[in-house]
């Protein structure tokens, strides 16, 4: 299918219609890595310590397009599945996916909708699985919406029968299937009006990108006078320490007339020692973030970050002027994994299934071979 940005119409090639605008999106970051005497600057905010006026402008500028167009190929990556669900007779995608897809889908175009994507189709889509996942709640909203717009004439018997027959259904949603809030534990309703985030702590959702649930991850930065560089290389310590755990070598000693023998592991045991001189730990600075009236992800100390366990963490390694992201995974029995050049996070089952089928990361086509 050909995709006409400038006419704005996509036609059907939405999946290639998220890659050209992911592909844009890394061009505007490239631009604002040129720009001499570049801070850096955190994904969310203004370039810290500008060398600058018009350096500072010219960064922002192209860090804001390069937020946009991220935006716009996650909108259409999904969307294609959603179109398809629509306009073909059969899917290979389960309910729940589709439902969390859509749920996903109408929290992002809520303010905006991009050109070519429909919402009556992201709406019925939606709606229909709401039945299926008995979320009635949200699928009378959902009906009601589409009540107000304007809906094909394929759809619109479905709709009008269905938008009676699910007031006979209990109006409240199935508890299990509310997202619950990885970093205050708070229970979420389907939908927030203020975007895709915690209505407690304004967490913003991070998604699996390919069935689309919640996954159970904490963002959290360094303090201000560490680097990304130093924060990686005290993560990294927990390999390390390892690697002298499994070094370890027995030593013969002779005192006093007596043989002993010992394991040659002093130097481990000083930097355990050494690692719990504030007895902080990475749950309790979670602990006091929770009555803070906007979002700030956690800020650790060198101590807790070299009491991080390295497969605990996800680190996603954003190209200059912007910073690399920080995730600690609560439920670390769950395998993770980021594409680490889109830096999409998959259930790295989901990952390894779509790479046996395509050879690629589904969202930016780059080639990856199956795990031996």
């Amino acid at each position: 299918a050909v995709v006409s940005t400038q006419s704005g119409h996509y036609g059907r090639g939405f999946s290639d219609a998220s890659y050209y605008f992911w592909k844009l999106s890394m061009a505007y970051l490239s631009l604002a890595n040129q720009v001499e005497d570049k801070p850096m600057m955190s994904n969310n905010s203004k370039p810290e310590h500008p060398q600058g006026e018009q350096a500072e402008d010219e960064i922002v500028k192209y860090v804001n397009r390069f937020h946009d167009f991220q935006h716009r190929a996650e909108i259409y990556y999904v969307y294609e599945t959603l179109y398809r669900y629509t306009e073909e007779p059969f899917t290979s995608y389960l309910p729940e996916a589709l439902f969390n897809m859509a749920r996903f889908l109408i929290q992002q175009v809520n303010s905006e909708v991009p050109a070519g994507v429909s919402k009556v189709a992201i709406l019925f889509t939606l709606a229909k699985q709401s039945r299926s996942m008995e979320a009635y709640k949200l699928g009378r909203h959902c009906f009601d919406k589409l009540q107000g717009l304007k809906v094909p004439y394929r759809y619109q018997q479905a709709v009008d029968l269905a938008s009676i027959t699910i007031r006979s259904k209990p109006f409240r949603d199935k508890e299990e299937i509310l997202p619950v809030c990885s970093k205050c534990s708070a229970t979420n309703p389907l939908l927030n009006p203020a975007g895709d985030q915690c209505i407690t702590c304004f967490q913003p959702f991070v998604h699996s990108f390919y069935a689309f649930e919640v996954l159970p991850l904490v963002e959290f930065v360094p303090e201000a006078d560490i680097s990304d560089e130093e924060a990686i290389r005290l993560i990294n310590a927990d390999i390390v320490s390892n690697n002298k755990k499994a070094g370890g070598s027995w030593r013969e000693t002779v005192t006093g007339g007596a043989e002993t023998m010992t394991f040659d592991n002093d130097d481990h045991e000083q930097d355990d020692h050494d690692d719990e001189d504030d007895g902080e730990t990475f749950e309790t600075r979670l602990n006091n973030m929770q009555s803070l009236a906007s979002f700030h992800p956690v800020e650790v100390s060198a101590s807790i970050l070299k009491k991080l366990q390295r497969s605990h963490v996800l680190i996603l390694k954003w190209g200059k002027p912007l910073r690399y992201q920080f995730y600690k995974n609560l439920l670390p029995d769950i395998e993770l994994e980021a594409c680490e050049r889109c830096h999409r996070i998959f259930y790295a089952d989901d990952l390894e299934l779509q790479i046996l089928q395509k050879n690629m990361c589904p969202f930016c086509r780059d080639p990856r071979q199956p795990r031996e």
